[in-house]
């Protein structure tokens, strides 16, 4: 199991290639779903998000007027200062998410989330491998795009291609 994240990185970006054959290779072989979130699983009970956190470093997360609505309560906090002191627009679209400061998202404080409790849906779901809600195709494209910055995901993949006998092309 591959848990440096430098190494992820350099291994994930040689391999973009790879996957989006993968990719490719998945559309036209149908395997179940229930495989992938099995490796999911079992790849999520042996790494520790709190020992990287990179995901709260190199993802954006969009929050809901809800979201923003439980973060106030949880900080007790208007909601208007909520939003004017942890949230931005999102400059391509017109969605809010939330504050980044140069160690990352504005929750996080070394590798822990000082809103763990009350942390929006997209940070409960992270890396989303085992989620029963889209098929793994529709997801795909998310999968190998997080395999360069999170640990789990990177090794699930690896072992899913292994576990359905995908030979590099």
């Amino acid at each position: 199991m591959v848990t440096d994240l430098i190494q992820i990185h350099r291994l994930a970006e040689t391999e973009e290639r790879e996957n989006l054959r993968f990719r490719r290779f998945l559309k036209t072989h149908h395997y179940p779903d229930s495989l992938f979130r099995r490796i999911a699983r079992t790849v999520e009970e042996q790494i520790d998000c709190k020992a990287c956190a990179n995901c709260c470093r190199q993802t954006r997360v969009n929050v809901s007027p809800t979201e923003i609505d439980t973060l106030a309560r949880y900080l007790s906090l208007p909601r208007e200062q909520v939003i004017k002191e942890y949230t931005i627009p999102d400059p391509e679209d017109r969605e809010t998410i939330l504050r980044h400061t140069a160690d990352g998202c504005v929750f996080l404080d070394g590798n822990l989330c000082l809103v763990y409790e009350a942390r929006p849906r997209a940070c409960r779901e992270f890396p989303y491998l085992a989620s029963n809600e889209r098929s793994l195709g529709g997801r795909m494209p998310s999968v190998c795009k997080h395999a360069c910055i999170c640990p789990i995901v990177y090794n699930t993949l690896q072992a899913y291609k292994h576990a359905i006998g995908y030979r590099r092309g």
